[in-house]
């Protein structure tokens, strides 16, 4: 393995705007703020490209495309992803990616899907290098594992282009229509009624709905993204750039994370919108951690993750290390619980996530069964929303968000989506105006480039 440190700087757009050019750049943010209080869980940003293995999904068949050759398999896409880990797989080490696999899986990742999809259910691309920027030691180094001869033969171009920064002062970006979304108040209502009836039959006791919008757009995706990082400041965001179409994950909730076998997961459950008085802000904050339909809430989400990480995790390890916990985001408040376990010996990090997919925080409980009534009253592929964006290190550690807050960029459509879970105590208007609450800061971006160009 290969180590080469190079400066550190905080804003770590500048290090991926000196790989754009190259083949599948990939960019995971932890959107690091200096000026607040550190956290473990904004400590490091990866990026890479040039994957040296591309394996992506249509509807029927698993294509991969190596070096000199492609080909397609009806295996499992996961468990062709596990099979090129194991084989360049190295020891535990305190790095969190050394190369592996990168990419992202679709909320209907698993599904035959009866709706049309705009992406792929799954794309990833197998990496020998990456740069690792460790916030809380203020320092960056390239890593590589030498799997790939090409990535060993191109090291030194790779150390050059991080030895030399400049910042990237592209701004033509433009918004070319407004906002359409795909679920007015009152045919949300139906939907909503209808989600009372299967809750009032005893189906189930949490549902998500979620609902759809998209804008026309011209011009460089990463620029929309740098404005919305600013805006959004969430720990798992991330930037992907597939070519064909680019993810923009504004997420600020971790799905499932390993690390020397430690499992850890991050439900969110429970929101309130910010608000720009000081006062009626904590007011807010503290209706939050005080509603016991939140708590509630929460609570079904943390039943559902013990019992899902229980089918990967040794008997006796899983823990709730935090509950009901107040996160605050520019745009919302949030609570979120912290789960733990210590991975199986027999089972694996991709198995793990495997069989957890997607997250429980956004399908509802029982999670088949919700599953079922969305597929019945979306009529829309929820596509990259609810699904996931993350990482598979030849180490063995991994780390990956939830798919919320988040976009997709096809040709000129930006696609973005949100929603919210369902009791039996819910009220229509107030759950409505917690959809538009979470989209606030992406509504706020397009705005802002609509802005400009009417300066």
């Amino acid at each position: 393995m290969n180590i080469k440190k190079i400066p550190y700087i905080s804003d770590t757009t500048v290090y991926y705007e000196q790989i754009r050019h190259l083949d599948w750049p990939v960019f995971f943010d932890s959107c690091y703020q200096a000026d607040r209080e550190k956290s473990p869980y904004a400590r490091y940003d990866i990026i890479s490209a040039d994957p040296f293995v591309k394996i992506s999904s249509d509807s029927s068949h698993i294509n991969i495309q190596e070096k000199n050759k492609s080909y397609t398999s009806g295996e499992d896409g996961l468990k062709i992803v596990e099979e090129y880990i194991n084989q360049f797989a190295t020891p535990h080490s305190e790095i969190p990616f050394i190369g592996g696999a990168i990419g992202y899986c679709s909320y209907e990742m698993k599904d035959e899907g009866k709706k049309n999809s705009v992406l792929p259910k799954f794309s990833m691309g197998i990496y020998d290098w990456g740069l690792i920027i460790d916030h809380f030691l203020q320092e960056a180094y390239l890593v590589t594992t030498n799997a790939d001869k090409d990535t060993s033969k191109n090291w030194p171009n790779y150390i050059e282009l991080f030895s030399a920064l400049k910042a990237n002062n592209r701004n033509d970006f433009k918004v070319k229509s407004v906002v359409d979304d795909n679920l007015s108040f009152e045919e949300y209502r139906k939907k909503f009624n209808s989600v009372m009836e299967f809750l009032k039959e005893g189906d189930c006791y949490q549902i998500n709905l979620s609902k759809k919008y998209k804008v026309k757009v011209d011009g460089d995706s990463w620029q929309f993204y740098k404005v919305l990082r600013n805006l959004n400041k969430s720990r798992y965001m991330a930037f992907l750039d597939f070519k064909d179409f680019e993810i923009l994950s504004g997420s600020p909730e971790r799905f499932i994370q390993v690390r020397d076998d430690d499992v850890v997961t991050r439900p969110i459950k429970g929101t309130k919108g910010r608000d720009k008085d000081p006062h009626q802000d904590k007011k807010n904050a503290e209706a939050l951690k005080t509603s016991i339909k939140d708590q509630s809430e929460n609570l079904m989400i943390v039943d559902l993750l013990r019992n899902d990480l229980s089918k990967d995790c040794d008997i006796g390890s899983i823990k709730v290390k935090e509950l009901f916990e107040l996160e605050s985001y520019p745009n919302v408040h949030h609570l979120v619980s912290t789960i733990s376990g210590k991975l199986k010996t027999e089972s694996s990090m991709i198995k793990l996530f495997s069989s957890s997919f997607p997250g429980g925080s956004i399908t509802g409980a029982p999670k088949i069964r919700a599953m079922e009534i969305i597929d019945e009253l979306e009529e829309h592929n929820r596509e990259l929303y609810c699904g996931s964006v993350v990482y598979f290190s030849f180490n063995r550690s991994m780390d990956s968000n939830i798919a919320i807050r988040s976009l997709f960029r096809k040709e000129d459509e930006l696609y973005f989506y949100s929603g919210g879970a369902l009791t039996i105590a819910s009220n229509d208007h107030d759950e409505y105006q917690e959809i538009e609450d979470k989209v606030k800061n992406i509504k706020k971006t397009i705005n802002f480039f609509r802005g400009k160009q009417n300066d």
